[in-house]
């Protein structure tokens, strides 16, 4: 109904003005003149406002597709369908270093042999069975050369025909590689640490990691400890509300817990005083991790206890000198 809108009130227009100048002017020869004439400057006028408006709109839809191909060089994109082949749209073209057509083998010839197989099954389970592609491969290059990630992700259509985007995912694969070799470092480290205990919790305070320290300082094995709550492992119940708390206001932004000594339980209940320091680390997933540092003071909360003791019975013993000397005095004077 739309495509007829436009012409309908089009010849409407031209019957009200051509009855409205035949009811002014009447039919006579140069009435008939001026109507052919009117005819031809509406027919003018609304022939040029039509090509202004569709000038307009390829304008428009230039500078969209300006955009749109910026927008992919930044994010290294591209798109392609799919019709019993492939069409790569330009951006498609410079990451996998193709033509505008191309086929199913000449995709996976692209890929590399290792990731061939799981993107021949996604894009099998796309075509034949509509179900959404997602997989990530590396381009077939030589072996000097850097790896190249690709994403492909398409949306299978209700005629046959697919729909998707292919991505350069490098940048992110590469950080992805040196954020795990990191945090493997940082394991080993603390794995081959005996004395210092650290442990690490998600935003529900559950154990995601527990050292070989740990185990010796707290009496929990790895096993025992992972995915259970901070809380119910080594927080004595009258410190429990406020470490929940103090660690709730963290991780939304509060303040940071500050390293100090604490008397923390081990698994059989017995006290246990460590140094405790702690620090909010990003994950993989950029996901927020509470991170544990724990140095065992007990020995030197021992060490201090027992000077203390040592310290108040000599203080008592000068005191009780000190009350003992004038009596002995006093007697010698007496004898003399």
């Amino acid at each position: 109904m739309h495509t007829l809108a436009r012409p309908v009130i089009r010849a409407g227009l031209y019957l009200l003005c051509a009855g409205a100048w035949l009811l002014a002017w009447g039919t006579g020869p140069l009435s008939t003149f001026g109507l052919i004439l009117l005819t031809t400057l509406l027919i003018f006028f609304l022939e040029r406002r039509h090509r202004l408006g569709r000038e307009r709109l390829r304008q428009g839809l230039r500078r969209t597709n300006l955009q749109l191909e910026q927008a992919q060089r930044d994010a290294i994109l591209g798109n392609w369908e799919y019709d019993r082949g492939f069409s790569w749209s330009p951006g498609a073209q410079r990451i996998l270093g193709c033509t505008a057509e191309d086929n199913v083998d000449g995709l996976l010839n692209r890929v590399h042999p290792a990731d061939r197989s799981g993107v021949q099954r996604a894009l099998e389970s796309l075509i034949l069975h509509g179900v959404a592609l997602t997989v990530n491969a590396r381009l077939n290059l030589p072996s000097d050369q850097q790896p190249i990630w690709l994403a492909l992700r398409g949306e299978a259509q209700p005629d046959g025909r697919a729909f998707g985007t292919v991505q350069d995912i490098s940048t992110q694969k590469r950080d992805e590689e040196a954020l795990r070799a990191s945090e493997l470092r940082f394991r080993q480290l603390f794995e081959q640490t005996p004395r210092i205990a650290v442990q690490g919790y998600d935003r529900q305070r559950r154990v995601i990691y527990w050292n070989r320290a740990s185990e010796q300082l707290y009496g929990y094995t790895m096993d025992q400890a992972m995915g259970r709550y901070l809380e119910e492992l080594i927080i004595p119940p009258a410190m429990r509300d406020q470490v929940i708390t103090d660690i709730n206001n963290w991780l939304i932004g509060g303040t940071a817990i500050p390293a100090s000594e604490l008397t923390l339980q081990r698994r059989d209940g017995s006290p246990v005083t460590v140094f405790s320091s702690h620090l909010l680390l990003r994950n993989l997933h950029n996901q927020l991790e509470l991170y544990c540092v724990d140095i065992d003071f007990s020995a030197l909360k021992s060490a201090r206890d027992a000077l203390r003791q040592s310290e108040n019975r000599y203080r008592a013993l000068l005191e009780s000198i000190g009350r003992r000397a004038p009596e002995g005095q006093s007697s010698r004077g007496e004898q003399g």
